[in-house]
């Protein structure tokens, strides 16, 4: 089983995993932040909604331009700069005065998270390949420590002390400091070319099924992020200091599968550890759903142990198909995938809106079940 030690024991693995931490600490300085800034424009949840979907479309407009920068400036490159520009455009958001600006505002920080999130997977999907050793779940794991620090005792300050621009001044120097030093561990490392001989275009039927499980997941995991501490607001009733209490839980059950998951993935084969991860997810809904604010935030977590492993799974699985580059699977997943991205946090907000949050989450649980069967079907 692969250990966390592997990471801390050798640079070339740490440094561009320790980039997934600075992913989720940026993300989750965000999302700790909706119901303040829903308060400060005073904004109903359908409007949170609609915003959110110029996040993930600023995304997607970005997926082509993302795959063409890496062949400009190499994977690694595109991977820093892309961090730094994600980290200075969170300032964005928390600038803004009025409901229209603070859409553009998510629309470039989508398109900066875009054009990381490609390049950073990528990255890895490359180092992965190079060194013969599963890092990609494991390195997918330090977004989700990423996740706890930021959403609990980020989350804890932000509601203590509610000074936004000083957290994200904090974070954004702390951050890209530590990556102008780890930077020479990646930086020089180019996508692998095309195959010679193999055919400029995607063979898409093996990657259905792949797309059909990301899209699900990704519209899944981007509503628990941008919903939770809501949910955990209005449904359940919690104070404000502790609604980062649910993402906290979500990536601490992330984290616990992430440093195990490669090691599944060897034993039991991609599909059949996304079958028992899926299963797993659907009964952490079940307890979210229950309201109770200690068994709704372990939900949380066991929805994090399952989610762990399935999004490194499937890049795994779009990167390692014949015939075509790393990057090309990466960011054909990551395309697909951002359908059910651009739809499910917006979806959500709308039924919150007409219904509740909680017949919301009713609706998603079913809506992961659904990737069950497109696994066991794959399995069969």
């Amino acid at each position: 089983m692969l250990s966390i030690k592997i990471f801390f024991q050798n640079r070339r693995f740490f440094a561009p995993a320790f980039l997934y931490s600075c992913f989720s600490l940026v993300f989750s300085t965000w999302i700790i932040y909706i119901p303040y800034i829903a308060e400060k424009l005073n904004i109903s949840e359908g409007h949170v909604g609609g915003a959110l979907f110029f996040t993930s479309l600023g995304s997607f407009v970005m997926i082509p331009v993302s795959n063409k920068l890496i062949d400009v400036l190499g994977v690694g490159r595109q991977a820093f700069w892309g961090f730094v520009a994600y980290a200075v455009s969170l300032y964005g958001i928390f600038l803004v005065d009025t409901y229209t600006l603070l859409c553009a505002a998510l629309f470039v920080f989508g398109m900066m998270s875009c054009i990381f999130a490609i390049s950073l997977n990528s990255l890895i999907a490359n180092i992965e390949k190079q060194a013969g050793q599963y890092i990609m779940t494991g390195s997918h794991g330090f977004w989700s420590i990423g996740g706890i620090i930021g959403a609990s005792i980020g989350g804890y300050f932000a509601g203590k002390y509610k000074m936004p621009l000083v957290h994200v001044s904090v974070v954004v120097t702390i951050l890209v400091g530590l990556q102008f030093w780890l930077r020479k561990a990646y930086i020089h490392i180019k996508s692998e070319p095309l195959e010679k001989g193999a055919s400029k275009r995607f063979p898409i039927k093996p990657l259905l099924a792949i797309a059909a499980v990301g899209m699900v997941i990704l519209a899944s995991e981007g509503a628990i992020a941008d919903w939770s501490a809501l949910y955990l607001q209005n449904e359940v009733s919690l104070k404000s200091y502790f609604l980062g209490f649910g993402y906290a839980f979500f990536s601490l059950g992330m984290t616990i599968g992430r440093f195990s998951g490669d090691g599944f993935s060897r034993k039991l084969g991609s599909w059949k550890l996304l079958q028992f991860a899926i299963a797993i997810s659907v009964a952490g809904f079940i307890l979210v759903l229950f309201r109770h604010p200690i068994v709704s935030i372990v939900g949380f977590g066991v929805v994090g142990l399952g989610f762990s492993v399935i999004v490194p799974e499937i890049y795994r699985l779009a990167s390692n198909i014949k015939g075509i580059r790393t990057a090309d699977g990466v960011s054909f997943i990551a395309a697909t995938s951002n359908v059910g991205f651009l739809t499910g946090p917006v979806l959500l907000g709308f039924i919150a809106e007409v219904y509740s949050l909680f017949v919301s989450f009713i609706i998603l649980t079913f809506f992961v079940s659904s990737a069950f069967f497109v696994t066991l079907y794959k399995r069969r």
